[in-house]
């Protein structure tokens, strides 16, 4: 059995499915996001909250510009330590991620011109880029928000699943009227 078919036969008996294999009916999108350093990111996510939500392994990406891209082609190669690292992008997708992230860039590369000035011009262009976003729905959220920048969607989930916890195993004393 080579190595792929033993992974995909690994996969078949954990469960894992590819996305857009039959048994995943949510649609999925691509997403880019523009870090305000001028760094972007890309993943696949059920919406752009959703795509926030992940990212935050990263950092916060609340507010930050982000769209869904039209095409996604990501290549990647082996190195001999055995780590994959980036190959390449599709010329779709390269031209797609340079015309929203990085359009000073672009023009600059276009007309020849020095390319540092237009590197750091970027970077600091996104620092003033952050839309605000909608504040947390209870005080708890908030300050949870403030201590820990998570998004949020995701804060709002957690203090609702943590009422509902506390509600569910409350227990008022005496008789109910």
């Amino acid at each position: 059995m080579s190595y792929v078919d033993g992974f995909r036969e690994s996969r078949r008996l954990t469960g894992h499915r590819a996305a857009g294999s039959r048994g995943n009916l949510h649609a999925m999108g691509v997403f880019l996001c523009r870090w305000p350093n001028g760094d972007c990111s890309v993943v696949l996510a059920r919406s752009k909250a959703d795509a926030v939500e992940k990212l935050d392994e990263v950092a916060n990406a609340e507010g930050c510009p982000m769209i869904e891209l039209s095409a996604a082609q990501v290549h990647f190669a082996l190195n001999d330590d055995g780590q994959l690292v980036l190959d390449g992008l599709g010329e779709d997708t390269e031209q797609e991620i340079f015309e929203f992230c990085y359009m000073a860039l672009g023009e600059a590369l276009a007309a020849g011109q020095e390319i540092a000035p237009a590197v750091q011009r970027e970077r600091d262009r996104g620092k003033d880029d952050r839309a605000t976003t909608e504040a947390p729905a209870t005080e708890l959220g908030r300050r949870t928000k403030a201590q820990l920048d998570m998004p949020t969607t995701l804060v709002n989930r957690m203090v609702s699943k943590a009422a509902k916890r506390r509600l569910r195993s409350f227990k008022p004393r005496g008789n109910p009227s």
